[in-house]
């Protein structure tokens, strides 16, 4: 008797096992059902609305009334028809370009300083986060006043039988301009992410090395950049993100002048919606721009894996 007492317990078992996991619990998905909400509202619905008024005529007499009729790819060959449009495509490309190249490396020998031990270590720390924490309206202002024509740099220049320059007031010497103060404020960024990355390489890695005879430049080039690289795949990925969608720093400084030479999409997406008042055109622009940034990120991601 006791035995199928104990028989009928073990078929029991799985059934309740099964009963309760047939029961669905709501608590869990609960807890993310706010951030959920937020997503689709304040991210998702953006996106799609924009994507769908780049298939629209959306004009402010359409837009006001609500009547924004479809016309397909309109939009689209319009912006790819101007010339100012593939101006922005270079501008973009190569502020993108130089603006990483060179946040990175600055980052990244920052990154080897600091794995030394100095004097003051912690408040030259704090210094170089100054650029990634201040308002972007204030850099943009400081270096617009940095670049002006009797501002500090053309005095300096002056001193040295140089200049003065018309920086901000020449294409050839804008554009060069912005990517410098671009650098400022996010080289911080690349620091600290490397900075991390390369405080958690064991120092016994290094020890070895050097016992067998690495000096500091090889153990850079085969320890630190190899064991480096996701936290640099993650940098330069979120680096390309940021700088692509550059506007306020450029919009400041230049406005996207003189005659167009600082014109980035952003830049150019602004002007053509809010000073032409062509909506649909600004939105298939930000929805090249959207394009452009997977480009680049895919381009990085196959240069890396190579």
């Amino acid at each position: 008797m006791p035995v199928k007492k104990t028989t009928q317990a073990a078929v029991a078992e799985p059934s309740r096992a099964k009963a309760r996991k047939a029961r669905f619990d709501l608590s869990p998905y609960m807890f993310i059902l706010g951030f959920v909400v937020f997503c689709l509202l304040m991210l998702l619905y953006p996106v799609v609305y924009s994507l769908t008024l780049s298939f629209r005529q959306a004009t402010v007499d359409t837009f006001v009334s609500g009547d924004m009729p479809f016309n397909g790819l309109t939009q689209y060959q319009a912006a790819i028809a101007d010339p100012v449009f593939w101006r922005a495509v270079v501008n973009t490309v190569l502020f993108a370009f130089f603006s990483i190249l060179f946040q990175f490396a600055i980052g990244f020998l920052l990154a080897l300083l600091f794995q030394l031990n100095f004097p003051l270590k912690n408040f030259c720390l704090a210094l170089l986060l100054i650029p990634w924490v201040l308002p972007v309206l204030t850099a943009a202002n400081i270096f617009k006043g940095l670049f002006n024509d009797i501002g500090p740099i053309n005095q300096i220049l002056h001193l040295v039988g140089l200049g003065p320059f018309p920086w901000l007031a020449d294409p050839t010497y804008a554009f060069p301009a912005t990517i410098v103060a671009n650098i400022w404020i996010g080289f911080p960024f690349n620091f600290i992410l490397l900075y991390a990355g390369m405080r958690s390489i064991p120092i016994e890695v290094y020890e070895a090395a050097k016992i067998d005879g690495a000096n500091f430049w090889k153990r850079v080039v085969h320890i630190t950049l190899p064991l480096l690289k996701p936290v640099s795949a993650a940098v330069l990925m979120l680096g390309t993100i940021y700088t692509v969608k550059v506007f306020d720093l450029v919009f400041i400084m230049t406005g996207g002048g003189p005659a167009n030479g600082t014109q980035l999409l952003s830049t150019y997406a602004y002007q053509v919606g809010f000073s032409l008042l062509n909506f649909g055109e600004a939105a298939a622009i930000a929805t090249l721009l959207v394009l452009l940034v997977l480009v680049l990120n895919l381009l990085q991601l196959v240069l890396q894996r190579k």
